[in-house]
Order: structure tokens, then sequence, then C-alpha cells
């Protein structure tokens, strides 16, 4: 039933992505990963632990590569305070993401487009001023890198 489930909650990603114009072609663990503007979405599919909801995550990495310090660690905590939805979160490894997760079993396009636009409109916006705080790379960086 499980696996069921998140195929059909990859149906719907996948249709809405097609109508947004946007790459639908997941990895084998329902991984969707494009750009958006000067960032990069990745839009996961998941399961709860007891296997009774779907979920969707949207998931815009911000930073990579720099120290966390007291100041950056308060402007995170302003800045989850000041945001509709979604949560910067810090992870072990200095990479900073902009993250919400929407309930998936009954998913509608607006709510996903909106989403998916606001995750990468809010990494977009604060991405500047969190490398002036904090240094390291930004997505834009990264990809520019990676382009060559």
């Amino acid at each position: 039933m499980p696996d069921k489930r998140l195929a059909a909650l990859a149906a719907t990603v996948e249709g809405y992505l097609e109508q947004m114009g946007l790459p639908n072609q997941p990895s084998e663990d329902h991984l969707y990963m494009f750009r958006r503007g000067s960032t990069a979405i990745v839009v996961s599919l998941f399961m709860d632990e007891d296997a009774r909801h779907t979920f969707v995550r949207f998931t815009a990495p911000t930073l990579s590569d720099f120290e966390p310090t007291l100041d950056l660690v308060r402007e995170i905590l302003r800045l989850n305070a000041e945001v509709l939805f979604g949560a910067f979160i810090l992870f072990d490894e200095n990479t900073l993401c902009f993250s919400a997760t929407l309930l998936g079993d009954k998913l509608d396009f607006e709510e996903f487009e909106t989403a998916l636009s606001y995750v990468a409109q809010v990494s977009d916006d604060y991405d500047d001023m969190l490398q002036d705080l904090a240094g390291g790379h930004r997505v834009a960086d990264l990809l520019k890198e990676f382009d060559g």
C-alpha cells in the first residue's frame, strides 16, 4: 500500500512540475532537482514512519562551506520567526537550507506551486545577506562554477 500511495503522489507531482515547465524526472528515491532563478530546488517525496501519510518537502540549499557563528544562528532564528512557513535549517556539515513540507495526501496544484515558489524566493531573498554575515558559498556561486 505505501508504495502505491507514494507512486500516486509522484505522478501528481510530475504532472504539476510539467504544468510549471520544470523537469519532472525523479531519481530512484523520489527526488526531483532543478534550478529556479538563482537557487536550486530539491523536491522530495516520502511517507511518515507509520506509513499513514505522504509528504512533499521543498528544499533550497542557501549557503555552504561557512563557519557558523552566534550572530548567524541568531539571524536564522529571527528569520524563522519572520517567514510565513518553512524554516532555515543548519546542518552539521555547515550547509544552510530553507525548507517547507506539505502533506501530500490531497496535494493540489496551487499549494504545490505556491510552496515551491516561496521556498525558492526565500532562499534567493536571503542568500546574499546570510553570505555577508557568515561567508561561504551561495548556490548561485556554485552553479556558476559548475557551468564553467
